[in-house]
């Protein structure tokens, strides 16, 4: 027997991240978020996932941070397609609504 098949119990080794799906399945909507953390520059593409972020996810509704007000509308417009993306790879809409708030960047960035 191969060293790495005795380091992991016999077993073919798992990516990492399907480890972390493995174990937090079992965590409910909190499992879910950190699902939804790991996807969601996928769903709402590289521009606005630069300027939001998931933080909580409670009975259907998904809060999102965003730092600045015209980044919340621009999530608001695109909201139904978003709800989608994030709903296709659960196979159920988990997530009924998006709940934006907005909480400016303190950080240093120069604002043009």
């Amino acid at each position: 027997m191969s060293r790495r098949r005795r380091a992991t119990g016999g077993r073919e080794p798992r990516s990492i991240s399907d480890s972390l799906k493995a174990v937090t399945a079992g965590f409910g909507s909190r499992g879910r978020a950190i699902d939804l953390n790991e996807r969601w520059a996928e769903a709402v593409g590289e521009a606005i996932a630069a300027h939001s972020q998931p933080e909580r996810l409670e009975a259907g509704r998904l809060t999102v941070v965003v730092d600045d007000p015209a980044w919340a509308t621009e999530l608001r417009y695109h909201s139904s397609r978003i709800l989608a993306a994030l709903n296709a790879e659960s196979g159920a809409a988990t997530i009924s609504e998006l709940h934006l708030r907005v909480l400016p960047d303190t950080g240093h960035k120069k604002r043009l």
